[in-house]
């Protein structure tokens, strides 16, 4: 009686085991429900968007209290001077060493330590999280992201003034770049990943007639991601660059790694902090996504491409890094998607009012002192003048009026923050080169006072006039505020000049001013066949270096400005493959 209780106890027990599991399985699944139902219209505006390319944003971009609360932006502003001198403990991921080696471009302390991990223990991490992730489908993945979005919504302020003062950027744009437009940015990879992976039915019931009779076969496809992500993060955008490869990637089932810049951690430090806390508490892995911190012992991006962990790799950041991350990732057959650089273009051949064109361009040009990979860089100026409704406007005047427009801006003191600081002191050493080329100076670049900041690294632009002939100087990116203003032949020769530009060396933006009609075709068809985008008759509060989410594709892929594009379908759908199982009876 005893031996049988005994074995009565042990069954109960397993019983008890299996059906707590179960009910824990379907606790996870009811949350993942009601996930899903409170972020459907969330991913329905975003799918809406992604395929009209209409205007939506679900987050606003003014840090405003009346939006994000009161005491949102001085709560962000106490974390993050509390946060300064000591280590970031807010991750749930373990490292083997802490290290930091961030400075302000304010001239500020940072003094922040992180979690230093192995190249082989975040992958191994990683791939045991991708398993459990990979296993939800597409409705839950997507709800679950949205969810991670959202939470970490509440930390803009301090994301923004952690980018701030590690990019060099104004506190403003720091919290819309790094903030709602980022978080755009990753809600419309999740709606182009939803969109790929919803386009055809996931299982079937297959019948064939055949005669009298019928073969029936029940047939399964899985959407399985290629291996882990890595994220090459980069200095002067950290969120912005990295969220559109790391949240596709997520979307569709890979887990990620995203392998900060050693001078830029603490941006993203904050997102994937808050992020590993959702999934926590969903139940889910933390791992799923981890941040790499490098340091001089473990610079990580090499050891995380060539691991066989990895399947895909996304990159921000210099031409020539670029190129060994492409070289190598196809040495170990990685799916590799890189935003590199390239000399974006201008042309101004006719206007309707050339003092708003001016102010538009001069914006452009200081807007965070160039360090954008939209900035333009290059005028192309007929040299016949500009036609004008008060006449013709020659280059020299153009030049002149330009600088003088800089000049204005430069004097106003609360335009000082639009200018930033300079992230990178390489940046200073360039425009001093640039200066040394042989183009003449239009004008001079000068230290430039940031209000509050005494040591902040602050500069004015430079303003070169090249030759048509000199391209050996003026078709290189020189990164920064740095720009040149060129006297050509006519407007077609502008065109000729700005599309082999594109296909030598790349874009992400070129722009033309025209009244014509005619010329704005002809300049449509060149510049779109080079493999650019184009943009007419920018005026008013919109500039070149913009790029809106669910709307514009940032990048286009076609040319060697990077091979990838924010976010078209090859942008999601390439980082998985599609394998079927197929059951008779």
């Amino acid at each position: 009686m005893k031996q049988v209780l005994s074995i009565f106890e042990a069954n109960n027990v397993i019983w008890q085991s299996v059906f707590l599991r179960h009910q824990k399985t379907q606790n996870h699944m009811n949350r993942f429900q009601e996930l899903c139902e409170t972020h459907a219209p969330t991913l329905a505006a975003a799918r809406n968007a992604i395929a009209t390319r209409e205007f939506y944003a679900r987050w606003a971009e003014a840090p405003s209290g009346k939006i994000y609360g009161e005491t949102a932006n001085a709560d962000g502003e106490v974390t993050f001077n509390n946060q300064r001198g000591n280590q970031f403990t807010r991750l749930v991921q373990q490292g083997d060493a802490w290290h930091g080696e961030e400075e302000s471009p304010y001239g500020i302390s940072m003094g922040i330590t992180y979690p230093v991990s192995s190249a082989a223990n975040l992958m191994s991490r990683a791939e045991t999280a991708q398993k459990q992730w990979s296993a939800l489908t597409a409705d839950d993945r997507a709800a679950v992201l949205i969810e991670c979005l959202e939470r970490a919504a509440k930390d803009f302020f301090e994301i923004g003034y952690a980018t701030q003062h590690t990019t060099g950027q104004g506190f403003v744009m720091a919290f819309q770049a790094s903030g709602p437009h980022s978080f755009d940015r990753a809600l419309e990879s999740v709606a182009t990943g939803h969109a790929a992976l919803t386009q055809f039915a996931t299982e079937q019931t297959w019948v064939k007639p055949m005669g009298k009779i019928s073969v029936t076969v029940q047939k399964r496809f899985h959407a399985v991601p290629k291996g882990v992500n890595v994220t090459i993060g980069c200095s002067t955008f950290p969120i912005w660059n990295s969220v559109p490869g790391m949240f596709a990637s997520l979307m569709t089932g890979a887990a990620t790694v995203a392998k900060v810049h050693p001078k830029v951690v603490y941006p993203l430090a904050i997102l994937v902090a808050s992020m590993q806390h959702t999934l926590q508490s969903l139940g889910l892995d933390p791992h799923i996504v981890q941040l790499g911190v490098p340091s001089p012992e473990h610079p990580l991006t090499m050891e995380l491409i060539a691991n066989p962990r990895t399947g895909t790799v996304d990159y921000t950041g210099s031409p020539s890094f670029g190129a060994e991350v492409e070289r190598v990732c196809m040495q170990h057959g990685k799916v590799c998607f890189t935003e590199k650089a390239g000399v974006n273009t201008v042309a101004v051949e006719s206007v309707e009012n050339l003092d708003a064109v001016l102010d538009n361009l001069a914006f452009s040009i200081l807007l965070y002192s160039g360090q954008m990979c939209t900035a333009p860089q290059n005028f192309f100026i007929p040299e016949s003048g500009i036609t004008t409704p008060d006449g013709t406007v020659s280059p020299d005047e153009f030049a002149s009026r330009l600088a003088a427009k800089i000049d204005a801006l430069a004097a106003n003191e609360k335009m000082a923050q639009t200018f930033g600081a300079i992230q990178n002191p390489s940046t200073l050493e360039r425009i001093t080169s640039a200066a040394g080329q042989g183009a003449t100076v239009i004008r001079p670049s000068a230290a430039l006072a940031q209000p509050g900041f005494e040591n902040a690294r602050s500069v004015t632009p430079l303003l070169l006039k090249a030759a048509a002939t000199q391209r050996d100087i003026y078709e290189r990116e020189w990164f920064g505020p740095i720009a040149f203003v060129i006297p050509v032949g006519d407007f077609t020769q502008a065109i000729t000049l700005m599309a082999e530009s594109v296909r030598s060396h790349g874009a992400l933006t070129t722009s033309v001013y025209s009244t014509n009609p005619d010329m704005q075709d002809y300049a449509e068809r060149e510049l779109i066949a080079a493999g650019a985008p184009v943009a007419f008759n920018f005026t008013g509060s919109i500039w070149i270096n913009q790029s809106a989410a669910f709307s514009d594709f940032h990048g286009t892929g076609a040319n060697p400005a990077g091979n990838a594009s924010f976010a078209d379908l090859n942008f999601v759908a390439a980082r998985y493959n599609v394998i079927g199982t197929r059951r008779i009876g």
